[in-house]
């Protein structure tokens, strides 16, 4: 790294630029790094820039992150052989009475190839609108 040598006067301007609080001992570096930081301001296009993003940013975490999953119960009562079971509420439900074990995954998911593999006469598990 290169080093500089430094006159006093531009030493003392630094320091009294950097306004240091009564018996703060600051080295050079973070005077005149204290001074860039107060003395250079960010341009126009930057603040603009920053403002932009915040924006966005907030518009973001306005939208729902994720889309409801259709309706558990109301597929296990198009069931004959679930209709009229208690407790098939929900998607994991449904596979811990059907001794399926989603691992991990989506019980919807994990139910609907089990419904395509082992149980193809019954309706399809619905998927997950994108509306």
């Amino acid at each position: 790294m290169p080093q500089f040598t430094v006159d006093e006067d531009i030493a003392a301007l630094v320091e009294r630029l950097a306004k240091p609080k009564p018996f703060e001992n600051l080295s050079f570096n973070a005077a005149l790094r204290r001074v860039l930081q107060e003395h250079i301001k960010p341009k126009k296009v930057d603040v603009e820039l920053e403002r932009l993003l915040a924006e966005s940013l907030a518009a973001a975490k306005k939208e729902p992150k994720k889309t409801p999953s259709p309706s558990a119960e109301l597929w296990a009562a198009s069931v004959p052989e679930l209709k009229g079971k208690g407790g098939l509420g929900d998607w994991k439900a449904i596979c811990v009475h059907l001794k399926i074990d989603p691992a991990g995954d989506s019980a919807r998911r994990k139910l609907k190839n089990w419904v395509k593999a082992y149980r193809p006469n019954w309706p399809s598990v619905p998927e997950i609108s994108s509306e």
